[in-house]
This record gives C-alpha cells, structure tokens and sequence, in this order.
C-alpha cells in the first residue's frame, strides 16, 4: 500500500510512527504547509516533500491518504483523495462544521472508498472488555468526564478555529456515548466560565445532558481548568463499570463479583486503529473499522448540537 500523510504535526507523527510498523505499507509523500515540518517526518521515510496536497495528488500514485490536519484545516483535501478513488483515514474532529462534513461523507460515498476516522477510544482493550462483560445486557445510564485541562495547541484555543473544548477536547468522550448508547434524540447543556482563563476565548468549564432514541441517559463533563483525566462510567442491568482512560483501568461490579482489568499493552489503541485501516485497505474488507466517516460526523453533529445548546441556552434536538 503506498501512502501519503498530509499534516505533519503532533498527530501526523505519532500516525506515521504506527504505519511504520507495516512492511505492506510505504509512506511515499508527506506534506504540510510547513515545509521544514514535512522534510523532518519524510527524510527517514525517504518520502516526498510537499506544501500543496492538490500537487502531491497530481505528482504521486497512491492508494491512500492520511488527514492529520486541524477541523478549521479542511477544504478539499478529502474530496480531493476521495475523487481520485484514494483511501481515507480522517483524523478527528473530522471537520470544523456539519456542512463541510456533508460535503465529504458525500464524495467518500460517490466514488466508494474506504474511511476511517481517528476515534482511536474505541479500539482500547479496555472498551473491548467493557462490551464483553456486559454482554447483551441493557444500559441504562453513561457519564462521561474529560478534564484535560487548557488545549496545548494556539489555535485550540480560539472556537472559531476549533469549535471549543466540546468538539476539540471531548469528543472522544462523546463518542464512545455514541458507541454505547446510539444515536442521541434530545439535548440540553450549560457551560461557565467562573476562573476566567485568559488563554481561551470559550467556557472553561461546561456539561451535557442527552436523551438518546433508545431511551438511554447520558451525561459529559468538560473541564479546561483543572487537568485530571478522562473517564466513561455505564449502568444498568446488574453492573456497574467504570472505564479509566487516564490510569488504563476498567472496575466495576457485574453480578455483584468485581471487576479490575488492567490491559497488556495500554497505548495499543492507536497502533489497533492503524492496524484496522491497514487491513481494510489491502483487504478491501471494512469489517475491522469501528469508525468510518460518516459515522464520526454523526459525532461532530452532537458536539456542535452541544455547542448550540451552551450558547443559546435552549435544548437541542437531533
């Protein structure tokens, strides 16, 4: 499989760095608007360097690209892949707004190829081992934390660029609501701003309730003021399970016995979800995928209904 990656920052390295464990699979070209930026990621690749995507598309021949750019970023670099028939792993949030995501689920489907997004949570073991200790038992509850503190990134701190710590920072969270407890009917949220930080022009702190269509209830926190960690915690039908994604920890109570698994490797979840594209691709087999585009679009669309919610006051539906 020969691929491109385009954006060669934080999360296009550590991308990069599992797809160089796959001996099928040979990085080609990198690009980023930074020039020096790409030249560091593709000089031990013996990659191609690039500033333009639409040049590297002309120049190279592939089979797919990797999308590690910031949400605001996105313009035609996925329809662009799409048209020429390339794969596609989008990392997430998977764009800045419900129309431009539209826009490329639209081109991802007319020309048939495979996507993937990086909602990396839910390929941890962890989450593995939360489905198979509930089984097919009925979940009646989900809260969701991430306190991850002020975003690291400038322009993860402006909402225009990044939609705020709703769609930036929890998403993560918001989407394994999703993958526990389906698709969300109703929503309401409140967001303050009590410390004030300076560094970020949106609520330091916010929370949201949410209905889903199966009757479910569930609940996220989001908290830029304090850096502690971020966590999922399910209920329902005889269990009680707490999902620790900071400690790498699933505990709980199912049946009354407890519950303490620790995985074997808990930084597995990325190299699982790379492993799953890989094999998607060279497969032309997309069972292994737990999040394609138009799936994590579904997640952009409940973190910007949250978005609505916090800033209009008024509940939200779907």
């Amino acid at each position: 499989m020969d691929l491109a990656c385009v954006g060669a920052g934080i999360m296009g390295q550590r991308l990069l760095e599992q797809f160089d464990h796959h001996d099928d699979v040979r990085i080609v070209a990198i690009c980023d608007l930074d020039e020096e930026t790409a030249r560091e990621a593709a000089e031990t690749r013996d990659a191609t360097v690039y500033t333009d995507h639409n040049r590297l598309y002309r120049n190279e021949s592939l089979d797919a690209v990797v999308l590690a750019i910031p949400s605001f970023a996105h313009t035609d670099q996925a329809i662009g892949a799409a048209k020429r028939g390339l794969d596609l792993f989008v990392e997430k949030p998977v764009a800045r707004t419900t129309e431009k995501a539209a826009e490329i689920r639209t081109a991802i489907e007319k020309h048939g190829v495979i996507s993937q997004s990086g909602y990396l949570s839910r390929y941890s073991p962890l989450v593995d081992r939360a489905e198979e200790v509930i089984s097919d038992r009925t979940v009646s509850l989900i809260e969701g934390r991430y306190w991850g503190g002020v975003p690291g990134r400038e322009w993860g701190r402006e909402k225009a660029k990044s939609g705020g710590s709703t769609v930036q920072l929890s998403t993560h969270i918001f989407d394994l609501v999703r993958y526990f407890g389906g698709e969300v009917d109703h929503l309401a949220a409140v967001g303050g701003s009590r410390v004030n930080l300076e560094s970020i022009d949106f609520e330091d702190v916010n929370s949201t309730t949410m209905k889903h269509e199966n009757g479910i209830v569930s609940y996220v926190s989001t908290n830029c003021v304090t850096s502690v960690g971020r966590k999922l915690e399910l209920a329902g039908e005889e269990f009680a399970l707490e999902i620790d994604f900071t400690h790498q920890t699933l505990t709980g109570t199912v049946d009354s016995e407890s519950i303490h698994y620790v995985p074997d490797d808990a930084a597995s979840s990325l190299r699982r979800e790379v492993d799953a594209f890989v094999d998607a691709v060279t497969e032309r087999d997309e069972s292994s995928i737990r999040t394609d585009y138009a799936d994590a679009a579904r997640t952009l669309e409940l973190t910007l209904a949250a978005n609505e919610a916090i800033e209009t006051g008024e509940p939200v539906s779907l």
